[in-house]
């Protein structure tokens, strides 16, 4: 037998599939289910500690950290191997089983408290015959002493689903009979499992069963650098650790787990310009600070990690473009969030752009109505709102006509978020139009409601052969539309074919999201005018309070 082959045994013994590590009392099948309930921990200083995935559904994952790494087996320093610099390893997965999950139809969120929300939905979905539960989602927490509550009720209908595509296609026909925002909800029945492999020099291998956690190694001075991951032709500089895992749908997912304040710096670094003005990176830090605590429970609560690096959830790829200003803006801020009227963390919504004007937030998702989410003109001293007297196609047009006053346009940036046109040929919609239960030619879209900013919240389709779909929801809109970049616009059919059906349409419009809580760029305009962080985020979340945290 090889000397790889003796230290491939003697991992194997560190790391049994069924007994106990030693030094580990939760064992590491409990370790590997409790990802699925991890919110925010503390680390051993005391610095609050989130699970963020940076990479899913991945096949290789290469690992590395300049003076060498550990990969420790029970998470806790337990287990551990020590692989020198410039090594690393390589993590794959073999025997792998997909999970099981059921998936609702969603009809409503509201926070645990909102009975009157839950009540009058769970009133118009039993009206049309339909058989609905509440499930309960989000959590409780606490940080420096004070109990945080995310805790929210999902009103859905039952029984569940067994695959996605029926709840999918369940949701799709719901949306266009109701004009209701429905979605789908997922629940985990059984987390998906893999034997996870990681190579390092010499052919030494590490075998666990669910999940691995790696971490750099320090250098002379007692600072632990970032891990060095790479994989699927991006590569990543990540501080704290990372654990991989199996993923849902296949391939494996990477988490990064380090400290909020360390994971915010790469937020702002992703989620802004990093040349942006200090007040409006501080403004960011606190905005996107509120929104990854508020959302601790109720995002990917199927998935072993608590936020994604998408959108989604916070932008985020790692700690690699970092710059001074944005760490002393971070650090500046520290602790600090945003405290609603009602005593909760706000949803800190964000968006690029709104176009002149932000928009309520229970018209771009189903939910309950946030006295700090108020959709309000977005504009310079002066400037005339065009959207005064209500948001009619008349004040759209006089918006996108007349000159773009708005405060994103003082940033003299992101020019192609502000104002836009689009051509979308029918041909280019089909695939999308599909999603809402579309399949033939539409003959006109017509504008049914608009929210306060313009944005229409309510469009009827009307199809060839005289049926009609209506679709509710910014966000569906958008996407239905292949992706706008909003809806607050002007539709315009182009020529006519034989069915009636326009061969392409024009979409002009204005904005970049959204449009909930605060533009982005909006707040480089304002602090570029020297608006301080606070008056901007006063403006943005109207009503709600800074307070620190910790």
């Amino acid at each position: 037998m090889g000397r790889a082959a003796h230290a491939f045994v003697f991992l194997m013994f560190l790391f049994p599939s069924t007994a106990r590590a030693a030094g580990d009392p939760m064992g590491h099948e409990d370790r590997a289910r409790s990802l699925y309930r991890v919110v925010v921990s503390l680390d051993g200083a005391g610095h609050p500690v989130l699970p963020l995935a940076v990479l899913e559904h991945q096949k290789v994952i290469t690992i590395d950290a300049p003076r060498g790494i550990r990969i420790l087996g029970t998470g806790d320093g337990a287990v551990e191997m020590r692989i020198p610099a410039g090594k690393g390893v390589t993590v794959s997965a073999r025997e792998g089983r997909p999970g099981n999950k059921r998936y609702y139809v969603g009809l409503v969120r509201a926070p645990s408290g909102d009975m009157a929300t839950l009540v009058a939905a769970r009133k118009v979905w039993t009206d049309r015959k339909l058989v609905v539960k509440p499930l309960a989602i989000g959590t409780t927490y606490a940080l420096a002493g004070r109990v945080l509550d995310t805790r929210q009720t999902v009103l859905v209908l039952d029984p569940p689903y067994e695959d996605l595509a029926s709840a999918e296609a369940r949701a799709a026909a719901l949306a266009g009979e109701h004009g209701s925002d429905v979605f789908v909800h997922s629940v985990v029945a059984e987390p998906p499992t893999a034997t996870l492999n990681a190579v390092g020099p010499g052919g030494v291998e590490v075998r666990a069963d669910d999940v691995l956690w790696f971490e750099a190694l320090s250098d002379d001075a007692g600072e632990t650098p970032a891990l060095l991951v790479s994989a699927g032709g991006r590569r990543f500089e990540l501080p704290g650790r990372v654990y991989v895992a199996p993923g849902d749908g296949g391939g494996l997912v990477v988490v990064n787990e380090a400290r909020i304040e360390t994971i915010l710096e790469g937020v702002v670094a992703s989620e802004i310009f990093p040349s942006a003005p200090s007040e409006a990176l501080r403004a960011q830090a606190v905005a996107a600070r509120t929104d990854m605590l508020a959302k601790v429970g109720l995002r990917h609560y199927s998935d072993p990690f608590s936020i994604c690096s998408e959108v989604h959830c916070q932008a985020y790829a790692g700690t690699g473009k970092v710059n001074p200003k944005i760490a002393a803006a971070v650090q500046d801020t520290r602790g600090v969030v945003l405290v609603g009227t009602d005593g909760r963390l706000v949803d800190t919504f964000y968006s690029a752009s709104t176009g002149g004007h932000s928009e309520n937030n229970e018209n771009a998702w189903r939910m309950a109505a946030h006295p700090n989410l108020r959709g309000r003109p977005d504009l310079q001293p002066g400037a005339v709102n065009p959207l005064a007297d209500g948001p009619t196609e008349a004040a759209v047009k006089a918006l996108l006509d007349g000159p773009d006053r708005s405060w994103g346009a003082a940033s003299g940036r992101n020019k192609a978020a502000l104002r836009w046109e689009i051509s979308r040929s029918a041909a280019e919609l089909a695939s999308t139009l599909r999603t809402v239960g579309v399949d033939v030619g539409v003959v006109e879209m017509n504008v049914i409601a608009r929210g306060v900013s313009g944005r229409i919240i309510h469009l009827e389709l009307v199809l060839v052969g005289g049926a009609k779909r209506r679709i509710w929801g910014e966000l569906r809109i958008r996407r239905m539309l292949r992706n706008l970049r909003s809806s607050l616009m002007i539709i315009t059919p182009g020529p006519r074919g034989a069915d009636g059906a326009p061969k392409s349409w024009m979409f002009r419009g204005a904005g970049y999201g959204h449009g909930v809580g605060m533009d982005q760029t909006g707040a480089i305009g304002r602090a570029a005018k020297g608006q301080k962080h606070i008056e901007i985020l006063g403006h943005y979340y109207h009503g709600a309070s800074a307070k620190k945290l910790y």
